[in-house]
């Protein structure tokens, strides 16, 4: 839409959920498991810990007034077992101990090195990763000094926080620095506001992040206004998704996004292999399959609204079925093999030459094609993948009718005017997938 748009990675690799870790890799950590697959090992290693983390919480809590919000239980201080244990090990990080340094460094290393492997496989980039650990800590001393000197913040047991009740309509409290000294990802949130700010001079910074962040980013911007940066605040737009899939009890908690495109391709091979007809447009059944099984994978999740949820039925969505992404694939995949042998030269057409396509069916695939411009502002306002989605479905299932009445007719190969008319379809599939990070897969 003729935006200069830079895509950041902002990886959560700072904070107590590291200290979680840290605690973990000391009880369940094993070096030689590490080397040979660290990811795995991580994962488990941090499963581990949070079970016993979290019954420990709950009990806690409940010893408690159930009224009070989770920061309260913060404030208070729960000084023994794993909560202490998180705690402690993660002021050592913040107070550069060493050692504690030297793990969550090896931990980041192979964990930014995974995640640029998998976004590749999934066809994407991202111009800048950085963290939570990079914030300047130079620009949280400045938000803690503006917030002190605004009367926003004050002193909690030992802590300090944002008491949102008493300077908004907005309720609960907002932790700035916990009772161990420790910044908190509030207050780094609202520093990389400035940095970013600083930095690139946004007109517009996007969050795309999961719903269960609404809270969080609806108190960011409001204590941004308090702060009186209020135009800084109003160019803040959290985009929520829905992670409600149904993705976990297909495939048992604990996959992995690269097990699951794993079993995507797999599935794909499969179903390449009853589809021999199909197949044999897309040429090498290995590549294809990888192509294939990406695409197959978009394709669900972008048919569906970002804020609702939705199945995951890997066998469906590999399939050739109506609005799948091998189907869409298929049709574009068709649509070179009827244009490879074309040779007109179609600037030269005369309104005499497009006398043969003044019929309905394909009459209705050019005023479906017209619709692209309006339909990439729609989705850029709403910001909904699943307006272009349905839209690509739209034109193949206008696409397969023409084609069948071109298969009725029995021509050898289509006149100037339906190559035209068939180019112009195929370079709307192609930008409306290469728009929704779909590459298109001809073979």
């Amino acid at each position: 839409m003729g935006w200069d748009v830079v895509k950041i990675n902002y990886l959560g690799d700072w904070g107590k959920q590291i200290g979680l870790l840290g605690v973990g890799w000391e009880r369940f950590g094993s070096e030689e498991q590490l080397q040979a697959d660290p990811i795995s090992h991580m994962l488990s290693v941090y499963t581990q810990v949070d079970q016993l983390f979290q019954s420990e919480l709950v009990a806690s809590m409940a010893s408690k007034d159930r009224r009070r919000y989770p920061v309260a239980i913060e404030t208070q201080g729960l000084t023994q077992g794993l909560f202490a244990e998180r705690n402690a090990f993660f002021k050592r990080m913040e107070d550069g101990d060493e050692e504690a340094i030297a793990l969550w460094k090896r931990f980041r290393a192979v964990s930014v090195k995974h995640y640029i492997q998998l976004y590749a496989r999934l066809n994407v980039s991202f111009d800048e990763y950085t963290s939570e650990s990079q914030v300047s800590p130079e620009t949280m001393a400045e938000v803690e000094d503006m917030l002190k000197s605004k009367g926003l913040s004050e002193e909690s047991n030992i802590s300090w926080i944002i008491n949102l009740n008493k300077h908004t309509a907005k309720s609960g409290m907002v932790l700035i620095r916990d009772r161990n000294g420790s910044g908190t990802y509030q207050l780094r949130e609202l520093a990389a506001v400035l940095d970013r700010s600083r930095k690139y001079s946004f007109d517009k910074m996007i969050y795309v992040v999961a719903d269960d962040h609404d809270m969080h980013f609806s108190r960011i911007i409001k204590i941004l206004e308090l702060m009186g940066m209020s135009d800084l605040a109003h160019k803040l737009h959290h985009v929520h998704f829905n992670k409600g899939s149904q993705m976990s009890e297909q495939l048992n908690h604990g996959n992995m996004l690269d097990d699951i495109l794993d079993q995507c391709q797999s599935a794909m091979h499969e179903s390449l292999k009853v589809n021999p007809e199909k197949a044999a447009l897309f040429g090498d059944s290995d590549g294809s399959a990888v192509a294939l099984g990406i695409s197959a994978l978009l394709v669900q999740e972008l048919s569906a609204r970002r804020a609702t949820g939705h199945s995951f039925d890997i066998s469906q969505m590999t399939s050739f079925g109506h609005g799948t992404g091998p189907e869409l694939q298929y049709w574009y995949a068709r649509l070179c093999s009827i244009l490879k042998g074309a040779s007109f030269d179609l600037s030269a057409l005369s309104d005499e030459d497009f006398t043969p396509i003044e019929v309905e069916e394909y009459t209705e695939l050019l005023r479906i094609l017209v619709q692209y411009p309006d339909i990439t502002t729609a989705a850029f306002k709403t910001l909904e993948p699943l307006i272009i989605m349905n839209y690509l479905v739209s034109v193949t299932d206008q696409l397969s009718i023409c084609l069948e009445a071109e298969e009725a007719q029995k021509e050898p190969s289509p006149t100037p005017a339906e190559t035209a008319l068939f180019e112009a379809a195929r370079q709307v599939l192609e930008n409306g997938m290469r728009l929704l990070g779909i590459t298109p897969a001809t073979g």
